[in-house]
């Protein structure tokens, strides 16, 4: 049976790539990545970051080979995916080949011996109750931008009128994405989903643009949002219900 220590160490280990892909990068060294490839400086840097905290994240000093297999394979995934055009299909593969190679390290090192683990996994590493919540926030914070903007990248393009003001425009919608889905997410950790009702009868009250592509797209993406938010929510309510009563 698989214990809740276990189960910390797998959340983890995709916190530290969730810090890895969309905390720790910017857009500028995706771009530089897909425009120099291998010999990309980000690239290298990139994987020694995801490495690092891997490493780091599962407090298995002893256990080296863990931060190495890490830069490595990250490393050769995004290599390999700067090969290829920067959409919707290849972020995703390229974000389940990251996710295949954590489950295979935590496959390998599930039942690690007592004298693997430090003393910092004890006392700096708290139980799996907070890393669900953490990892659910950082979930519907960064990687759900990225999701929803691969997403609704065509309806954005088809939309966009080249305004100087659009980039400012787009900071203020992400910002609104990001807050929305933080207050959706805490209403549904604190079952307050009445809250949840009066959150999109707000944002229903503000009109959308004339133009029926930017309605379109304002619409799907807010949909997104929301649904993402509520289903983080849930499935992070359900693992802390489960660990309530363990």
């Amino acid at each position: 049976m698989v214990t809740q220590m276990e189960i910390s160490l797998l959340i983890r280990l995709i916190i530290a790539h969730l810090l890895t892909d969309f905390v720790f990068q910017s857009d500028s060294w995706v771009n530089q990545r897909f425009k120099d490839g291998w010999h990309s400086k980000h690239l290298y840097l990139h994987g020694i970051i995801a490495g690092t905290l891997a490493y780091f994240f599962t407090g298995l000093w002893s256990l080296i080979w863990i931060p190495i297999v890490v830069a490595i394979t990250h490393i050769l995934i995004d290599g390999i995916k700067a090969k290829y055009e920067n959409n919707i299909h290849s972020f995703l593969l390229d974000q389940l080949g990251h996710f295949m190679i954590l489950l295979v390290i935590w496959i390998l090192i599930v039942n690690p011996k007592s004298e693997d683990i430090d003393f910092l996994e004890q006392i700096f590493l708290p139980g799996i109750k907070i890393w669900v919540i953490i990892a659910a926030y950082l979930i519907i914070l960064w990687p759900s931008s990225k999701l929803i903007s691969k997403i609704t990248e065509k309806w954005r393009e088809d939309t966009e009128n080249k305004d100087p003001k659009d980039e400012s425009l787009e900071k203020a919608g992400r910002w609104i994405g990001w807050l929305e889905r933080f207050l959706i997410l805490t209403f549904v950790l604190l079952e307050q989903y009445e809250a949840i009702g009066l959150l999109v009868a707000a944002k229903s009250i503000f009109r959308f643009s004339e133009t029926r592509r930017v309605g379109e797209y304002v619409l799907i993406g807010t949909l997104l949002s929301f649904s993402i938010a509520i289903l983080v929510g849930l499935i992070a309510s359900l693992f802390l219900q489960t660990f309530y009563f363990q």
